[in-house]
């Protein structure tokens, strides 16, 4: 009988660790499917667009030779592209018509259309919308509020990044490298010409603008012309464009149409995929 119970003993056991070893723990997760994603993330970071073996694999944290595997994949269907002379890698083409069908989904001028335009009919003004690229912003639509009296800027038309009232919106929140080297440039134009840029009066705009979400231009760009400015954030809570109000509207409406502003900037932001 001991002995019976022994064996019972014996085989509980090593059936209990026999099913243990049986239990997986489901992974939802492809580890080369995510490096793969991962390096065309560095790639698509690194400001060259180039890169070595050596450096991708640094950057993602794997050994050369599956970095090696990994880009011969993604270059089989051209999501990459080597350089043969130098022996570093790109994007590659396929990727556009994938980039285009998300540009497609997420557009921001598409997502702020209809709230724009809703803006610039409730406050009689010309709502602007302005893509942020190489330190320009760039009028990605426009929409007029009143026929009686239309602002005379034109879709596409760029202006410098510090350019008045969306100048201060932008800059209040880029990270403190892109502010220092847009300061450096020295081409600053956030009260008017270079020469009226007063460094005192921004240090208390961009304060107000980080409170309240909105920055002013009282007629300092063009007299008579004033605006409100509010900032659009990217899926990664990165500035990415800007709303601008503009009109002959008079500074007491200011807190008003700034408001407005800011919250419309704010929802098309979270319809971008912002965490605000």
């Amino acid at each position: 009988m001991q002995n019976l119970v022994l064996y019972t003993e014996i085989v509980e056991k090593w059936r209990a660790r026999h099913m243990e070893k049986k239990k997986s723990v489901y992974n939802p997760f492809s580890p080369a499917v995510e490096q793969a994603a991962q390096l065309l993330l560095s790639l698509g970071k690194n400001r060259d667009n180039e890169m070595g073996l050596t450096a991708i694999c640094n950057e993602i944290g794997i050994h050369k030779s599956k970095g090696y595997s990994i880009l011969n994949a993604l270059a089989q269907y051209d999501l990459i592209v080597k350089d043969a002379k130098t022996k570093t890698y790109s994007l590659g083409p396929a990727l556009l018509p994938l980039a285009q069908k998300a540009k497609e989904k997420l557009d921001i001028s598409a997502l702020a259309k209809e709230s724009l335009q809703h803006l610039a009919n409730q406050t009689k003004t010309s709502a602007l919308l302005g893509i942020i690229c190489n330190d320009q912003f760039y009028i990605a639509a426009k929409y007029d509020g009143t026929e009686t009296l239309s602002i005379t800027i034109r879709q596409y038309q760029s202006l410098h990044i510090t350019h008045g009232s969306h100048g201060k919106a932008i800059f209040s929140f880029l990270d403190k490298k892109d502010q220092q080297r847009i300061l450096d440039a020295g081409r600053l134009f956030f009260h008017g010409d270079i020469d009226s840029f007063n460094r005192e009066k921004l240090e208390q705009e961009l304060i107000f603008c980080r409170q309240h979400g909105y920055s002013v231009d009282n007629g300092e760009i063009t007299p008579g012309i004033t605006a409100v400015s509010a900032p659009v954030f990217d899926h990664n809570t990165t500035v990415a464009a800007g709303i601008v109000l503009v009109g002959t509207f008079t500074e007491d409406k200011f807190e008003q149409f700034g408001e407005k502003t800011a919250a419309v900037a704010r929802m098309i932001s979270r319809l971008a995929g912002a965490q605000l």
